[in-house]
């Protein structure tokens, strides 16, 4: 065990305890906490819109140069590098955020070359795996040059772990932004290029590992913090309980995915591996919004621990505005994709078309239970979550077997949706049992999704039989009943408005954005 001085501290070697100095984490009120959450929020929205300015020329790109062989063939090679990063974290980065005093360089530089040594571990025994996996599934030669190249790239995901971590726990999420951005526009340029260069599924490869790279280097530029040649033992054991707690749900919501891969490949073919995966990127895009709201609310949660009303109160404010974001916009989505992906990406995508429409609503739940999964795990529920997500990949697994030999690719579509709309009702109670300032919270999060999401199925299945054919005077007349029998909802007296929350979200970006009105900070 390598061992320098702990900082006005004493360090017992042999296994005894470790002791140094904790700075204390500095006061912060719960009213600022919010406020900069909110800021990252916004700045955070703001790096995903040009994010998504990029994701849409790429993907009108790709779609024309690439098929679906190719991302199937990328799909399933990349699940092995996927299932890479979740082994090589155990979550010690997240129990150093969560812990009250700010870390020690002692044990951010402990926790930093604990992800390098895991790190190596992980790629070995994939890379020793590779063969049989690319055998196993008849990938051909280039299968087996792509799984170590992915491999490689695992170190550009250990090696910024603690810089960004240092930078979350500040709430620096400007400097985070404007880092993902240049990492994002490296990769879209590269993946094109190669594209075009007719470099097949390697060009997803190529832009993959040019973003880690350039994302790495954008990092450590912003980040302050370095390491020290010092690991202790003692704080990976002491992190340990609680950092497995952190990375277990999602590692195994990891392997949870890998039906997709597995299953689906194996039965149907890497073609449908590959429909299936551009569906999901297309039908992902809101997912980016989970992402900015889940990477902000943890820290945030985190230091209102000790506040349960303030914690309650943005914990609900969140799900309020999300669930009325994503049940007014998704639904559009729905209807406007049978027009869209035959004019903008090409016939080629055409029996991808159920697949989006059902990913689209999936990212509505997988959404709504990010954000609860995280103020479980801040609330320090991390095991319960970990029940949760076992329960949900077991059935996922399953149900999803089943429905593929019983209806082909069309069965992978209502699996996901059928799925977390269980998860999310089972983690709704479950955080209403974290205080009792959050009694409600789970008929708040659950009755508008099922309402909308009866309303919207009621829409798209009548469609055809009021039109019988066009596709776009499908879609509008079934936009027009949607958006009639969601405004009826709206007057009713017992469903949660979403009109009016949607008003307040615009009112809180007017006021955010230079010369807008001041106003006082909302939880």
């Amino acid at each position: 065990m390598l061992s320098l001085r702990a900082v006005g501290g004493t360090v017992s070697i042999g296994g005894g305890l470790l002791r140094m100095n904790t700075t204390a984490a500095p006061e912060v009120t719960a009213s600022e906490v919010k406020a900069r959450a909110q800021k990252g929020v916004l700045v955070l929205a703001a790096r995903t819109l040009a994010s998504q300015g990029l994701r849409v020329v790429s993907a009108l790109c790709l779609s024309r140069l690439l098929f679906p062989d190719d991302y199937g063939l990328f799909g399933i090679v990349n699940y092995a590098a996927t299932l890479g990063i979740f082994l090589g974290d155990l979550g010690l980065s997240a129990a150093l955020v969560h812990q009250s005093h700010e870390p020690t360089p002692e044990e951010t530089s402990t926790i930093f070359w604990g992800h390098q040594m895991l790190t190596t571990l992980v790629a070995a025994g994939v890379a020793l795996m590779a063969p049989q996996l690319v055998e196993g599934y008849a990938l051909g030669a280039q299968a087996l040059p792509m799984v170590y190249a992915l491999v490689a790239g695992l170190y550009f995901f250990s090696l910024r772990i603690i810089p960004v971590m240092a930078l979350e726990r500040k709430l620096a999420f400007p400097v985070i932004a404007r880092a993902e951005l240049i990492e994002n526009l490296a990769q879209v340029a590269t993946t094109i290029s190669l594209a075009a260069l007719g470099c097949g599924a390697w060009s997803l490869v190529g832009g993959g590992l040019v973003r880690g790279a350039v994302g790495l280097v954008c990092i450590w530029m912003a980040s302050p913090w370095r390491p020290r040649f010092t690991f202790h033992l003692s704080i990976i054991k002491r992190l340990m309980g609680l950092g497995l707690g952190f990375q277990l749900p999602p590692l195994v919501g990891a392997l949870t995915a890998g039906w997709v891969p597995l299953v689906v490949g194996r039965y149907l073919g890497k073609d449908a591996v590959g429909l299936v995966n551009w569906a999901w990127a297309l039908a992902s895009t809101p997912m980016m919004l989970s992402a900015i709201l889940n990477r902000v609310a943890f820290p945030a949660y985190c230091r209102l621990q000790d506040d349960p009303v303030g914690f309650a109160d943005y914990l609900r404010t969140s799900l309020r505005r999300l669930s009325a974001a994503l049940c007014l916009i998704i639904p559009m989505v729905v209807f406007a994709v049978p027009v869209a992906v035959p004019l903008f990406f090409g016939q080629r995508w055409v029996p991808a078309v159920p697949l989006v429409q059902w990913f689209s609503v999936e990212c509505i739940l997988i959404t709504l239970n990010g954000l609860l999964a995280t103020a479980q795990n801040a609330g320090g529920r991390p095991y319960e979550r970990l029940a949760v997500t076992i329960a949900t990949g077991v059935s996922k697994w399953a149900l999803g077997t089943w429905l593929i030999h019983r209806f082909g690719l069309l069965g992978v579509g209502p699996l996901g949706s059928i799925i977390c709309l269980g998860e999310l009702a089972v983690t709704a109670w479950l955080v209403t049992r974290l205080n009792p300032a959050l009694r409600g919270v789970g008929v708040q999060v659950v009755e508008p999704v099922v309402t909308v999401g009866l309303l919207l199925l009621g829409s798209v299945l009548s469609a055809p039989y009021i039109v019988r054919e066009g596709l776009w005077s499908q879609a509008l007349v079934g936009a027009a009943l949607f958006a009639a029998l969601f405004l009826l909802r709206e007057r009713l007296p017992g469903p949660v408005p979403l009109v009016a929350e949607l008003r307040t979200i615009f009112a809180l970006v007017r006021a955010r954005l230079p010369g807008g009105a001041p106003r006082e900070s909302s939880p």
